[in-house]
């Protein structure tokens, strides 16, 4: 029995490095040797047991790696191809995938709450030295020579999901977008933002680090939260409110100014992660009567998605390594959690090389 090593999560604040066994591949399924993953805010959710998982599950969901074995079924691949896989790994056969929804997998049934997203949450993730992909046809997306792993492992994910906020928000050429938090979504966010054909993009954050990053995404306009009312300058810059505000935080403050921020018959798009009430406060809803948009987003995943990402990469339309702030192997991965969770030297991503 071959044995690797990954991040286990045991209990809050209860996770640490431990030999397991090695995956195999069974069919339709494929092992990819991890070459680079990262920590991500929603590692920390279920670290500090904001978000349940069982004990005994290796975490993590952005994987970039290397094919070390394919199981039947698949073609078109080779052991030694290099791959990204996203975070979110649909089955591509069941009706929320053949209806376009695939991040609400149903994995072979109609749909599942939060079914496409399984590393780290029902099965075993990428903070470890190998990997085992469900529907690896569905899910392999070949990495292009020319591109390196730091520059397409944060598209299994962030950039997937920061990119989404501003697709789904309908953002159209020549709109006004606010985007409240600029950590890792939020500056994918803005960088989605530009991507889309905003003409005003505004970042809104309240570390000096993170505002000068978000000018670099792509942010004409950046107001620290400490220093002016958002809302009333907002409104000021745009004439009324924004056409929309992306919320990538996940707090009732952000989802409320966000929602203030808007012109009437304007759309919140949210990417934030809940945890705890959410309220809404009718006048800020205008009582019902403003025609306003909310809508979520999970993490657009499976392998068009991802090839398509490294295409924008590829095209030089958007870099992302800056945003990769730290590296730790494994035996550092608690160091890591710490400088993540701490917000400390500046971080913006930990990467994890295994």
């Amino acid at each position: 029995m071959e044995k690797m090593r990954a991040n286990l999560f045991y209990g809050v604040n209860e996770f640490h490095v431990a030999e397991v066994e090695k995956p195999r591949a069974g069919a339709g399924e494929a092992v990819i040797r991890v070459t680079l993953t990262t920590i991500c805010g929603t590692d920390l959710h279920i670290v500090r047991g904001e978000y349940p998982v069982k004990p005994g599950l290796v975490i993590g969901h952005e994987p970039v790696g290397v094919i070390e074995e394919l199981g039947p079924g698949l073609t078109g691949y080779e052991v030694g191809d290099r791959v990204l896989v996203g975070a979110i790994t649909p089955c591509g056969q069941c009706g929320a995938c053949l209806s376009g929804h695939l991040s609400q997998c149903g994995h072979g049934g109609g749909y599942e709450a939060l079914g496409g997203w399984r590393f780290g949450n029902t099965i075993n993730g990428a903070q470890a030295e190998y990997l085992l992909v469900p529907n690896a046809q569905a899910n392999l997306a070949k990495i292009p020579d020319e591109l390196a792993d730091e520059q397409v492992v944060l598209l299994a994910d962030i950039a997937s999901t920061g990119f989404s906020g501003a697709e789904s928000g309908g953002v159209r050429i020549g709109d006004s977008v606010v985007v409240f938090a600029q950590g890792p979504i939020g500056l994918c966010a803005t960088a989605g933002a530009k991507l889309t054909g905003a003409a005003l993009i505004i970042g809104v954050d309240g570390d000096e680090t993170r505002l000068a990053m978000a000018r670099r995404m792509g942010a004409d306009v950046v107001l620290d939260y400490r220093e002016v009312d958002v809302v009333d300058e907002v409104k000021r810059l745009t004439g009324g409110g924004a056409d929309v505000a992306i919320e990538a935080l996940g707090t009732q403050q952000t989802f409320e100014n966000a929602l203030r921020s808007l012109r009437p018959a304007g759309t919140l798009s949210s990417l934030g992660v809940y945890s705890g009430k959410l309220q809404m406060p009718y006048d800020a809803f205008a009582a019902g009567l403003g025609d306003h948009r909310i809508v979520t987003t999970l993490c657009p995943g499976g392998k068009e998605r991802m090839r398509r990402l490294m295409e924008v990469v590829r095209a030089g339309r958007v870099d992302l390594t800056p945003l990769l702030t730290h590296t730790v192997s494994l035996d550092e991965i608690a160091e890591g959690y710490r400088i993540f969770g701490e917000r400390l030297d500046g971080v913006l991503k930990v990467a994890v090389r295994p």
